[in-house]
Formats: C-alpha cells, sequence, structure tokens
C-alpha cells in the first residue's frame, strides 16, 4: 500500500532521494504487517523488535522526503499535490511509528484477554486503569494523522496516486475506528465497574420474536451491580413486576405522543417503541424507581443473538431440567420453542429468568475462551444488540456517538444517517419469522446534498399453516388472516434532509411526512402473509454539506441485523 504511494512520483520527479523513499516505506510496510500479526498472536517480545525496525525504516523514509528539492517539486503546479501527498504519507508513518504504535504495542501486552478474564465473579480493573493514560494519547495522536491523511485531496493526484492514497485513506480509517473503541474501554470500564464505588445498572433482555425500534419488547429485566470489578445479578422481573402507570413517570413530548402514543411512557414493555434508547432508558429507569425505590445508574440492553454469540465464547451453559443451552439453539430455543413447550406465561417469565441468571453465571464466573468472549462482546456492539446508557454525564457523553448508544440523531453531520425501524403491531411474537433488509445506495451529489435511495426487502418465513401456532405467537390481526406479520415502518431522514418519493411493491405510495425532534421521517404499516415478500423503495435528500460516507441503522432482527450494502458517498 506504502509502496504504490510513491510509485508516481518515481515518474514525476526522478532521483536517488525518492527511490531510497520507496525502498523504506515498503520495508515500514513489511513491519507494520509483521507487528500485527505478532500483536494477534500475543508475541510481545518479537512485537517490540518488530517496532524497533518500523521506527528506523520509517525515520529513514521521512528524511528522504525532506530538504529544498522536495518542498521546491511540491509548488510545482500539477505535480506539488503528488509530491506533498508522499511526504504526508513519509510524516504520518513516522509518527504512527514512534507516537502511535509503542502505546499499541504496551497496551496489547497489558491487556490481553486472559487478563481481563473475570475471577471470582470479578474483573481485576487495574490493568484497565494503568494503561487508561497511554492508550488514550496514542488514540489521540492517531486520529490527528488520520485527519492528515483524509486532508489529502485524491481528485488532484496523479491516477497511479490516487488510488493507494485511498486505500491508506481507508485502512487508516478503519485503525482509527479500532483505536477509538479501546480508547473508551479505558476510560469507560473502571468507573462504570465500579472502580470509584458501586453501581447499579437494570438490565432489559430484548425479545425479538416481538420486534421494538431497537430490537424487541423487553421481555425481562434484572438488576446487576458492579462493585469495584464484582459483579452480581441482583432482582429480576418482568413487565408485570413493574406495572402500567396512569401517567408517564417523566413527561413525554408532543411527537413523541403523536409517533408512539401515551403507551410509551405507560407501560414498561413499550418503553422502545422510539428508537432513541437514551429516551427508553430514561423512562423505564423512571419507572423501576417509581415501583422499586432504586434509582439505578443506567440501563443494560440485550437480546437473543447476541446471547448466541456470547455462547460461541462460553460454551453450552446447563440449564434445568437436563437441557443444554447453545450458541446453535439459543435463537430458535427463546425466541419460538419455548411457546410450543410452555404455554403458561408465567411460567415462561420463570425459564426466561433462569436462562438469564444460568448464562450470568458463566459469563462472570470466566468459562469459555476470553478472546471469543470479546469477539462476540464487539459483535453484538456491532450489530446495536448490545446498547448501553448511562445516568453520568460525562459517561453518556462518550457512549453517545458510538453504536451501544443507540442514540437517535438530531444534530447535523459532515455525513448523512439513515434509519429505518420496526415496531410490532400484532402484540404477538411473530417476528421470529420475519425477515427483513436494507440497502443503501448514494446516487449523486449536488451542491453538497446527497441524493440517496433505500431500498427494504421483507418476507414472511412463517409456515403455511402458521394459523395453528399457539395463541401467544400468532394472535389474530385486525382486518387480516390469523398468522400474519404487522409490522409499523419508522423511516428518518437524514437530519436536515426530506424524503422526496416512496414506492411500495413496485408502486408510487404517498406517504405522510412527520418529525421526531426536528428530524423528518414517514410511517407506514405492512401485513405480510406466510410466504409473502414485499419491498418498499424510498428516495431521500440529505442535510446540506453531508459529503460523507452515508450511515444506515435499522432495528436488530431474530434473523440478522437488518443493514444491507451500503455505498461509498457520491461526493467522494
Amino acid at each position: 500500500m506504502l509502496v504504490g504511494v510513491v510509485a508516481v512520483v518515481l515518474v514525476l520527479f526522478t532521483g536517488w532521494q525518492a527511490l531510497q523513499a520507496k525502498e523504506a516505506l515498503a520495508d515500514v510496510a513489511d513491519d507494520f504487517t509483521e507487528l500485527s500479526e505478532q500483536l494477534t498472536a500475543g508475541d510481545s517480545a518479537a512485537a517490540r523488535e518488530t517496532l524497533a525496525d518500523a521506527q528506523a525504516d520509517a525515520d529513514r523514509a521521512r528524511s528522504k522526503t525532506d530538504g529544498p528539492g522536495w518542498w521546491l517539486t511540491s509548488r510545482i503546479p500539477g505535480v506539488g499535490p503528488n509530491v506533498v501527498a508522499v511526504r504526508t504519507v513519509a510524516d504520518v508513518t513516522d509518527e504512527l511509528a514512534t507516537g502511535v504504535l509503542p502505546g499499541v504495542v504496551e497496551a496489547t501486552e497489558t491487556l490481553k484477554p486472559a487478563n481481563l478474564r473475570p475471577r471470582g465473579r470479578r474483573i481485576d480493573l487495574e490493568p484497565l486503569t494503568a494503561v487508561a493514560p497511554q492508550v488514550v494519547a496514542s488514540d489521540e495522536r492517531l486520529q490527528t494523522q488520520v485527519d492528515r491523511v483524509r486532508g489529502l485531496d485524491v481528485e488532484e493526484l496523479a491516477p497511479q496516486l490516487a488510488a493507494p492514497v485511498r486505500l491508506l485513506q481507508d485502512k487508516l480509517q478503519e485503525a482509527a475506528s479500532l483505536s477509538k473503541r479501546a480508547s473508551l474501554a479505558v476510560r469507560l470500564l473502571p468507573p462504570m465497574l465500579g472502580a470509584e464505588g458501586r453501581r447499579d445498572y437494570l438490565m432489559l433482555f430484548q425479545n425479538n420474536a416481538e420486534v421494538r425500534a431497537t430490537g424487541g419488547i423487553p421481555g425481562a429485566f434484572a438488576v446487576v451491580t458492579a462493585d469495584h470489578g464484582r459483579i452480581t445479578l441482583g432482582k429480576q422481573g418482568d413487565a408485570a413486576t413493574i406495572g402500567r402507570f396512569e401517567e408517564p413517570p417523566i413527561p413525554l413530548t408532543g411527537d413523541e405522543v403523536q409517533l408512539f402514543g401515551e403507551n410509551l411512557g405507560r407501560y414498561p414493555q413499550d418503553v422502545n417503541f422510539t428508537p432513541d434508547f437514551p429516551r427508553s432508558a430514561q423512562l423505564i429507569r423512571a419507572m423501576w424507581n417509581e415501583r422499586h425505590g432504586l434509582q439505578v445508574d443506567g440501563v443494560l440492553s440485550t437480546d437473543p443473538v447476541a446471547l448466541s454469540y456470547l455462547l460461541r465464547g462460553t460454551g453450552p451453559v446447563p440449564l434445568a431440567g437436563g437441557r443444554t443451552l447453545t450458541a446453535d439453539n439459543a435463537v430458535s430455543l427463546l425466541l419460538s420453542d419455548v411457546y410450543a413447550e410452555i404455554k403458561d406465561p408465567t411460567r415462561q417469565n420463570i425459564f426466561f429468568a433462569s436462562v438469564a441468571r444460568n448464562v450470568f453465571e458463566a459469563v462472570t464466573s470466566g468459562q469459555g475462551e476470553p478472546q471469543a468472549v470479546l469477539d462476540a462482546l464487539a459483535q453484538g456492539g456491532d450489530e446495536r444488540r448490545l446498547l448501553v446508557w448511562s445516568s453520568h454525564p460525562e459517561e453518556q457523553a462518550l457512549l453517545g456517538p458510538t453504536r451501544l448508544g443507540g442514540v437517535l440523531a438530531t444534530e447535523p453531520q459532515d455525513f448523512p444517517r439513515v434509519g429505518v425501524f420496526l415496531n410490532d403491531g400484532t402484540g404477538a411474537k411473530m417476528d421470529y419469522y420475519l425477515d427483513y433488509s436494507a440497502d443503501l445506495r448514494a446516487d449523486r451529489c449536488v451542491a453538497g446534498r446527497q441524493h440517496l435511495t433505500v431500498e427494504l426487502s421483507l418476507r414472511s418465513l412463517a409456515p403455511a399453516d402458521a394459523s395453528t401456532l399457539p395463541d401467544y405467537v400468532a394472535e389474530s390481526v385486525a382486518g387480516a388472516p390469523r398468522g400474519t406479520i404487522r409490522t409499523t415502518l419508522l423511516l428518518y431522514a437524514p437530519v436536515g434532509g426530506w424524503l422526496e418519493s416512496a414506492r411500495l411493491d413496485g408502486g408510487d405510495q404517498q406517504l405522510a411526512g412527520l418529525e421526531h425532534d426536528g428530524r423528518a421521517l414517514t410511517r407506514t404499516t405492512l401485513d405480510l402473509a406466510p410466504g409473502q415478500r414485499r419491498s418498499l423503495t424510498l428516495e431521500l435528500v440529505s442535510g446540506r454539506d453531508q459529503t460523507g460516507q452515508p450511515t444506515l441503522r435499522v432495528t436488530p432482527g431474530a434473523r440478522g441485523p437488518g443493514v444491507g450494502t451500503v455505498t461509498r458517498s457520491a461526493c467522494s
């Protein structure tokens, strides 16, 4: 990659210094590849030796792209941008080798997955606290270098140079994302795990068989306490242990009432009709406090699909009655089979509570392979199946911009964000059979606005005889046969943008314009019979100056994360 960056300069700016810079950058590229493999393998001693080689090679590359000749050539029209690009790459490489990677090597050695394994239901927080300053400093330096490379205008470069520079921009952006996660982890985990005193959290278990905007109906709850790294599971319950409220414990906004109705603030199982997880968390926190007298420090959320990922790391977990919960059977057992085997909702809730406790015991006892557990948590977070809200403002400020935060964006950014959210319309458990995926395409860039197309496909995988499913699964739907899947879709345009047109199953569709905290959206309800497929296509326009890479957020479901392909920015 780095070799390609300088290749065109060998044509435009000949000389022995350019040749030596090319060779040095080639050596650095090899060093970085070897270093990555050694860190992944946990070979810290070899990584330190390779880092020393990389630093020497990077310094050699930087020194060979410095001096009066390079400075003068950088000012030649048509040639200058290419020379500047090569010098920038050499400088960035040197800074990565000397200012970023030393902290990464040390942090990787300290934060080996085995060192984070719970022992006696306690995570040792001291290594996290000790390495935090260096990890944060390395991340800040890396973000600076990413900005430098991102600032190179590839449109000004020769074709032979533009492609490798764009590749370098993408690779550094990936590295920056991983670095940012590490920085957030070392800043958030110690205080949230009780390094400074006891923390109480309310855990929501979302049931994707009855879809809600953030994932699924909160079917079960549990209090989780963290005190100096020791994690314990406390009171468990379901929606009935909280009950209905005559008036919401905290006032709803006019937009919320119009979009979701008063039930958003009256029923604990409806707090996540809104796709804004912090708002759901605030509502359920207030409900729990009013009914149980505990003002929790935060709210956590997960679902059975994330649980199945976790079981890949912990291994099978035994259940009552001789049954075993595995990564392969968790989703079908918890979202479908349980309703056929246990008819009584009270006994279903007892079963769910026992599953939660047994899995909790497996995780907090350190069962399984630590790296696989961490990978599972990362996948659950990437798919927004793990959500976290903190009542501590300084922590929430860090969580909010991440996937874990589940925030509904209402402030403009330099890139468009599109949202596709689903809410069940039956009160049953048919969404186990709902398969859906959305693709986002950036079509063109006009005056700093991107014109976008979202294609949403939905399919019912329900059996042809779905009407024979248990009542709790396939309740009757008004105006439709039993076994119908009814879904309300919330389709959010980018902040500052709007919806231009919609087509349902190939035909034009008129959708009313609505707003949620100033963000434009529309809403529609679809029915799917067993085996039926439906499609919805939306044409959107982004806000002004949103020229960056578009993002798409979709409700994670029982059958997948819901996000398909997302193309590059039309303005790049």
